[in-house]
């Protein structure tokens, strides 16, 4: 976990032979970008500020639960389902654009409800406060 409360980025990375991912939350510019290994992709969506936890308490939440990783249960469930390519990776920044280069990068856009073939979703649980769900949209393999 990478926090700089110069740019306003979170960066949190799992890594295991199961499921390795990273994601970076730019509060400066309420994107969120998050890059699946195993996939070789990357998800770009808007950050719903009223959602997502605030800046200052995820670096609360990151100093508290250094010491228990794994206890818990995500307080915050948000789906996001894919919608197009992202064509042009620099106009979200340069730690974005270098983290998704290379790799096949979706719009992901957040939605409530059973909008979404749920056998295609990938669940990632971050620092057991917010469980980030990206599900491919309709007549995406």
């Amino acid at each position: 976990m990478n926090i700089n409360s110069q740019t306003q980025e979170a960066i949190f990375e799992q890594k295991s032979n199961h499921l390795s991912w990273k994601t970076i939350w730019n509060y400066n510019t309420g994107v969120i970008a998050t890059k699946v290994m195993q996939e070789r992709t990357c998800y770009i969506s808007i950050m719903n500020r009223s959602e997502m936890p605030t800046f200052a308490a995820v670096v609360k939440v990151a100093a508290e639960k250094r010491n228990l990783i794994g206890f818990g249960r995500p307080t915050k469930h948000i789906t996001f389902v894919t919608n197009g390519l992202v064509n042009n990776l620099n106009s979200y920044g340069a730690t974005i654009a270098a983290m998704c280069s290379g790799l096949t990068t979706y719009m992901a856009y957040e939605v409530h409800g059973p909008q979404y073939n749920q056998q295609s979703c990938i669940a990632l649980d971050v620092l057991r406060l917010v469980e980030l769900k990206y599900c491919r949209g309709n007549g995406q393999v």
